[in-house]
């Protein structure tokens, strides 16, 4: 046990369900990409085909995956540090949720709350962000608060 986590007992079940959950998102994050660029119709790579050629499709989408990539492993490194009891890593992922909750609102919004068109391509896209609103909620229950909030050790 280090120094960040002397003192401190077994993380909750309320941060195990968040760092599950977590974990959980960047799998629904990858299959989100993954539809929308291959498989959905009208697919990214098919437009961007038409738009930029072969190659300039290959090449965008080649870095799309690396910035999801990169992103992906920012947020697993998080995941890890929260539930090691690092509040600041919990607030991140707080701030995170509401953030992509607000911006899930106004998408929506923008598109009619998606009422005129209910397609089974609305949960795919929008189920990382629920999951990620889903996990600031848990964050912020009075166990985990406890766990991030129980007494540092000195020094």
């Amino acid at each position: 046990m280090n120094r960040a986590t002397a003192g401190r007992s077994q993380p909750p079940n309320e941060v195990e369900i968040a760092f599950r959950a977590a974990i959980g998102t960047v799998f629904l994050e990858f299959v989100d990409w993954v539809l929308n660029a291959f498989v959905i119709p009208p697919t990214g790579f098919d437009q961007l085909r038409d738009h930029e050629g072969l190659s300039g499709a290959i090449l965008q989408l080649s870095l799309s995956a690396v910035v999801l990539a990169v992103l992906a492993g920012a947020w697993l490194l998080c995941e890890v540090w929260m539930r090691r009891g690092r509040n600041w890593a919990r607030l991140v992922m707080i701030v995170a949720g509401a953030g992509n909750l607000l911006f899930m609102l106004n998408d929506m919004s923008m598109n009619g709350f998606g009422l005129a068109a209910l397609d089974w391509s609305l949960p795919s896209s929008y189920a990382p962000d629920i999951f990620i609103a889903a996990i600031a909620v848990v964050l912020l229950l009075p166990a985990s608060r406890a766990y991030f909030s129980a007494a540092k050790p000195a020094g």
